[in-house]
């Protein structure tokens, strides 16, 4: 047993009941004048959200846009780049769910690239294009569902007529500080809220699932998943339950210590191939995908399964009850669990199973995880 391990995540997380009040510190302690603020229409619309956000950082908002959609279209990500550079924002603020978070992520890559994502050929420039040493604008992230894209440096939006999830990538990306504060989560739509939840034992389930040695990711992901169990079916129970959406929000976190390889586990890959090319939310993506990816993976990842059926409460901990598990909590939670319900047909499966096929998956095993999800 050996390896090395890198922290990938913000520098500074700040969480519980009122903690976007340190956004203040964190702003002067950054030397942050000029604000940029990057959210949603829905978030725009509720005061409640919004209101304290900007309260704390007062004076220092130079602008704002509420025009980012589901999977951050690239036109609206290129037009919220534009009128940052007009504003001379010198920072980035983003409040809502994973789109949000990774248009301003994607608007501080290409400010310091100098690359206009709107471009035909903007994605292949962004190949060769590296941002070590280029004035990258700070981020902060104020995260209302339970997506973790505030956790990394990676930013996904969806490209122009095919809707394929597209991004770019880099350390110099990942937001200063995050700031998850149950005060404000609490107006985000229970189905939304519980679905990102189900996004976040993905992320906890293909960390420990991940090959190689990672001790600390897979400790932190196991604790993560105890506290998403436990926290999700509390605010099935009780949406209003601050101290639920904490525990949420904190197993949230505590999945995502490996960003690179839990992005890249199989669930995660298949539901991009399926997420914005077919309108359906990454957050139900895993919930369609996850149990049957981890049954895939029971006679070839067998002991990590066990230890994920035991933190879940499974008696036996056996490979198969860590899948079964994980799919009555998704079903206990009354979420999507079919998807044939958002109107794919076979040969959109197929189509999306192909990219993926390897030497490790063939096309007709990753069928049968599609098939078997329909």
């Amino acid at each position: 047993m050996g390896g090395a391990f890198q922290y990938l995540n913000p520098g500074t997380i700040h969480w519980g009941e009122g903690s976007v009040s340190a956004l203040d510190a964190e702003l002067s302690r950054a030397g942050v004048k000029r604000v940029f603020l990057i959210t949603t229409g829905s978030i725009a619309r509720n005061p409640a959200v919004l209101a304290p956000v900007e309260a704390v950082v007062g004076a220092r908002l130079v602008g704002k846009t509420a025009a980012i959609g589901q999977h951050a279209p690239v036109r609206e990500v290129a037009r919220a780049a534009h009128e940052v550079r007009e504003a001379k924002a010198d920072a980035l603020l983003s409040v809502g769910g994973g789109s949000p978070i990774d248009a301003a992520k994607a608007v501080a890559w290409s400010l310091a690239a100098g690359v206009d994502l709107a471009q035909p050929d903007a994605l292949s420039k962004a190949r060769s294009v590296r941002l070590t040493g280029k004035a990258v604008l700070p981020h902060f992230a104020v995260p209302t569902t339970l997506s973790v894209a505030e956790l990394s440096g990676s930013a996904g939006f969806s490209a122009e007529g095919t809707k394929e999830k597209v991004g770019v990538a880099a350390q110099e990306l990942v937001p200063k500080a995050a700031f998850y504060d149950a005060t404000l989560a609490v107006y985000t739509p229970l189905d939304l809220w519980l679905s990102t939840g189900i996004r976040a034992v993905d992320h906890a389930v293909e960390t420990v699932l991940a090959p190689g040695e990672h001790p600390l990711p897979d400790a932190a992901a196991l604790e993560g998943l105890r506290l998403l169990s436990r926290g999700l079916r509390a605010v099935k129970e009780k949406p209003p339950d601050r101290a639920a959406r904490t525990d949420c929000q904190v197993g949230a976190w505590l999945s995502y210590l490996l960003p690179g390889p839990a992005a890249k586990g199989l669930s995660h890959t298949l539901g991009k191939r399926i997420g914005s090319t077919h309108g359906i939310p990454h957050g139900v993506t895993s919930c369609l995908l996850l149990p049957h990816v981890m049954r895939f993976f029971i006679t070839r990842r067998p002991e990590p399964l066990q230890r994920i059926a035991a933190v879940l409460g499974a008696v036996p901990a056996t490979p198969e009850a860590a899948a079964a598990a994980v799919q009555l909590l998704i079903a206990e939670l009354g979420l999507p669990q079919h998807i044939a319900t958002y109107g794919l047909r076979r040969e959109d499966l197929v189509e999306a199973v192909g990219p993926v096929a390897g030497p490790g998956c063939s096309q007709e095993e990753l069928l049968g995880i599609m098939e078997a999800a329909y």
